[in-house]
């Protein structure tokens, strides 16, 4: 079912909130649907529409009889309007449920939603349309109308994150006539909900996409794709929304990290093969020896130098010994470990988060059979406390 009609309402209803009769009257076509999206609140009525033109002391006022009934009545002295019988049901307002709205037109184009929809807003950002872990790109929604059109300064602050965009508009008179060169220049494409959404047929509900998304958003996944600029593959394969906290890193030697997602079965990888290898002598790189540190710790890496705790605890003194290795320029390490991993396994979060008096990694760390290869089975990472 198209949802032209759907939009048209809605940008030409003022605040998007009306009485029941005249939504019903305007959406006869898709009302079964269309009323999933306009919410009653507490309030009422007071006038009805009149039949067009009406005359200087329309509309018609509202008037509660003893009996409880309503009838609209005509307040011109001439009586140009015919008197109307109506119920409670008809007068009372309806306001677009924009955060319902929102997330469901992020479901049918299958948008990662980073956080429920303001119920207020008139632009926000709907979520992202993601090809794979890592690859992206935002979708923003407008509610404007050609009374208020919006314009190139409220689209400036868009968090764009220099990536392809687009943003959903109820109808190009909604937009000033500048804006579409204005964010095609930045990378974006305007594009209107019915271009985009019918409404699902019966007995679904919501909205479903009018063709493949494949081809509705086939500008914005070729620039993601460009052959010119596109990332490496990820070292595995995994879900468009993993997460660090999904991962489960577990060292089995040295020069051996096996990694699961979600207890799937480990993939093994050795340090060429996750960008950790120091190409002048063939070993690991210091990346890789930091982030057997990190597993030595229980997922720990100290915030500073000269390190005192860790997660509140000092170190045992032959983990010192090994930090100490990269007291020089550990920041820069230490931040050359997560871009590396982010490029890597293709999440976009930082797997480190700051805890306290350490950095702490997001992401499970087993370190089992590092320990077991020690000499001394007693040997522990962190002295007794006091």
């Amino acid at each position: 079912m198209m949802t032209s009609t759907f939009w048209t309402t809605i940008e030409r209803t003022p605040g998007y909130a009306t009485d029941t009769r005249e939504w019903r009257s305007s959406l006869v076509d898709c009302w079964d649907v269309a009323q999933l999206y306009l919410s009653k609140i507490s309030k009422f009525a007071d006038h009805i529409e009149c039949p067009w033109p009406g005359g200087e002391n329309c509309p018609r006022r509202v008037v509660r009889h003893e009996d409880g009934s309503f009838r609209a009545v005509c307040s011109d002295p001439m009586r140009l309007c015919d008197p109307l019988d109506i119920t409670r049901d008809e007068i009372h307002i309806r306001e677009l449920d924009r955060r319902k709205l929102f997330a469901d037109v992020a479901a049918a184009l299958d948008l990662a939603m980073t956080a429920p929809p303001e119920r207020q807003a008139s632009l926000l950002h709907i979520g992202d349309h993601q090809l794979a872990a890592g690859r992206s790109f935002p979708v923003f929604a407008a509610l404007s109308s050609p009374r208020a059109p919006l314009g190139k300064a409220d689209l400036l602050e868009l968090d764009r994150r220099k990536l392809p965009f687009i943003l959903l508009v109820t109808s190009l008179r909604a937009i000033e006539q500048d804006v579409s060169s204005f964010l095609s220049a930045r990378g974006g494409r305007v594009l209107t909900y019915a271009e985009c959404l019918n409404f699902a047929a019966a007995p679904g509900k919501g909205f479903v996409p009018v063709a493949s998304l494949a081809n509705l958003f086939a500008a914005e996944i070729s620039a993601l794709t460009n052959a010119d600029d596109s990332p490496e593959a990820p070292v595995m394969t995994l879900p468009v929304n993993a997460r660090w906290s999904d991962l489960r890193f577990a060292f089995r030697e040295q020069a051996v990290l096996n990694v699961s997602h979600r207890g799937q079965k480990p993939v093994r990888l050795e340090p060429d093969q996750i960008g950790m290898r120091d190409d002048r002598n063939g070993k690991p790189n210091r990346q890789w020896r930091l982030l057997l540190a990190c597993a030595a710790l229980d997922g720990a890496l100290p915030r500073s130098f000269p390190v005192s705790t860790i997660n509140g605890r000092r170190p045992a003194s032959h983990i010192l010994r090994i930090l100490d290795e990269f007291k020089r320029g550990y920041d820069k390490q230490r931040q050359t470990l997560a871009v590396t991993l982010r490029e890597k396994f293709g999440i976009e979060d930082d797997p480190f988060l700051v805890r306290d008096d350490c950095f702490e990694a997001q992401f499970l760390v087993d370190a089992q059979g590092l320990r077991q290869g020690q000499s001394d089975q007693r040997q522990r990472n962190f002295v007794d406390e006091d």
